[in-house]
């Protein structure tokens, strides 16, 4: 699920930003100084005073470190906007959120993963660990260049990404939709194109990850 707590200063928000921009990119939660650093402040003090509100009002565990709660359990992958399960929706890469997930789910690291939010009705008969990508839903995608006959990958077209099933044929690449709605049409492709992962798992729109 997408976590939603009490509302936040926005110098709180800058500091819990850091926070979890620091743990994604080492893998383990920053120390007070290194933290310090990142939000340019002149004192472990002002550091500790942010990271204690964050504590008290839950976004952070209330603990020594500076750990998200459920961090044994739970890994904290960005979302990092829209893709078209339709026609092809300019991709936008600003980090919009973070989506706790199941740590025993993700394979290798969770830097290797990111979640994109599906615009369209074109993959809404796909199967993807026993669900459907309809529109709204956030996509879990592992990053790779590569991708096996059948898979369903975000593929970029030059600047525009979108969700369909891969088959390659001699001379070319045929995106296929998976879908009820059938003014959704194969994309065929010859150039410019480029795998920027495989779609792994679904969260439903209304929060479920079953």
């Amino acid at each position: 699920m997408i976590r939603m707590k009490k509302p936040l200063t926005s110098k709180q928000k800058m500091a819990l930003s850091a926070i979890r921009d620091l743990t994604y990119k080492k893998g383990i939660p920053p120390k007070l100084e290194e933290l310090r650093v990142a939000l340019d402040l002149s004192s472990i003090s002002s550091v500790q005073r942010h990271t204690d509100a964050l504590k008290e009002k839950g976004y952070l565990a209330d603990t020594r470190g500076l750990s998200i709660p459920d961090s044994s359990e739970k890994v904290q992958i960005p979302l990092v906007g829209n893709v078209a399960c339709g026609v092809p929706l300019l991709a936008t890469e600003n980090i919009e959120a973070y989506i706790s997930y199941d740590a025993s789910k993700v394979q290798d690291k969770a830097q290797d993963y990111f979640f994109l939010r599906a615009v369209g009705d074109s993959m809404n008969k796909a199967n993807v660990s026993g669900k459907t990508i309809d529109n709204g839903d956030f996509v879990l995608v592992k990053k790779q260049s590569t991708a096996s006959p059948g898979s369903c990958v975000v593929a970029l077209i030059g600047d525009e990404a979108t969700i369909k099933k891969m088959a390659r044929e001699d001379d070319f690449v045929r995106l296929e939709p998976e879908s009820n709605n059938p003014e959704n049409k194969p994309i065929i492709l010859f150039d410019d194109f480029s795998v920027q992962g495989v779609v792994m798992d679904v969260i439903k729109k209304g929060g479920k990850n079953d």
